[in-house]
């Protein structure tokens, strides 16, 4: 533990942190309420090999990767990565319809990006 301490500590305040982004079933939660709404508006996910993607297990969620399968990913969400978020959000603000909830969603998108992932 002290070598850790003493070689990873902060010494370096300008450096800009990394992560991967972790999907927990809190974020999935929340993702697949946003899905929802992009879904209703005719946004779709083209899958490709090793997409990951949830479906609802009761209280949980079950997690799987696409491979060759995408015809039986039916209701299944999609687990994109944040950059794909933030494309998605991007998106829906340069949508032409001016309905009130693709507003609304970008909000949603925005919460959720704040809540789960704030780098």
């Amino acid at each position: 533990m002290k070598f850790y301490e003493d070689v990873c500590r902060d010494d370096h305040p300008r450096r800009k942190g990394l992560r991967n982004f972790t999907w927990t079933r809190d974020a999935i939660a929340d993702w697949e309420v946003i899905w929802d709404e992009l879904w209703r508006f005719d946004y779709k996910w083209e899958w490709q090999n090793s997409d990951r993607y949830a479906r609802r297990n009761g209280e949980t969620y079950n997690l799987f990767a696409c491979h060759d399968d995408a015809e039986r990913l039916d209701a299944a969400i999609p687990l994109p990565g944040i950059a794909v978020i933030e494309e998605v959000r991007g998106l829906i603000l340069d949508d032409i319809n001016t309905a009130h909830e693709l507003d609304q969603l970008v909000g949603t998108i925005d919460r959720w990006l704040r809540t789960h992932y704030a780098p």
